[in-house]
């Protein structure tokens, strides 16, 4: 049913269309760091953004949630950022996309001496939540996202801040 979903949601971002304005084109580069609620763990991250035109932004990144209780991921999402320009520097945006997420058990045993495993689940889901940036110069951005990930035994909110570059 979720693949459904995501088909779907791709569909209608492929109906949208991309015309160029003032922030049409313009495209950034970062990294990112926050916390992820259901590994309770630290986690880091690179991402791209290209802002189709002044109110949509695709913005496809890459996440790592370091090790922690045996418990470690990667996620790989697709984002479209639906951004509320404040003022000349300051912008919110809506964010909305589907996440490929690979959860990894370490050492773990079934029955009392059982030589220990590691188990990896695989899920998709869909992802939803906020962002506020800062434009700090013409290349230089910061953010601040929240972001709550529905996805199959693994559904967690995370918090990250990042800083850009802008070209």
């Amino acid at each position: 049913m979720k693949k459904y979903f995501a088909i779907i949601f791709v569909a209608l971002l492929s109906l949208i269309p991309f015309t160029s304005s003032a922030q049409g084109g313009v495209k950034s580069v970062g990294v990112s760091g926050g916390y992820n609620f259901k590994a309770e763990s630290a986690l880091a991250g690179v991402y791209f953004q290209y802002g189709c035109n002044s109110w949509l932004r695709l913005s496809p990144n890459f996440q790592m949630i370091f090790k922690k209780h045996d418990l470690s991921s990667f996620h790989i999402n697709g984002n479209a950022h639906f951004v509320l320009p404040l003022n000349g520097s300051i912008n919110l945006y809506a964010i909305g996309g589907i996440t490929y997420q690979s959860w990894r058990y370490s050492n773990i045993t079934f029955e009392a001496g059982d030589t220990p495993k590691e188990v990896v689940h695989n899920r998709f889901g869909l992802a939803t939540g906020g962002g506020v940036e800062v434009c700090a110069t013409k290349s230089l951005k910061f953010m601040a996202e929240g972001k709550y990930s529905f996805v199959k035994d693994y559904a967690a909110a995370e918090f990250f801040v990042g800083i850009g570059y802008v070209f």
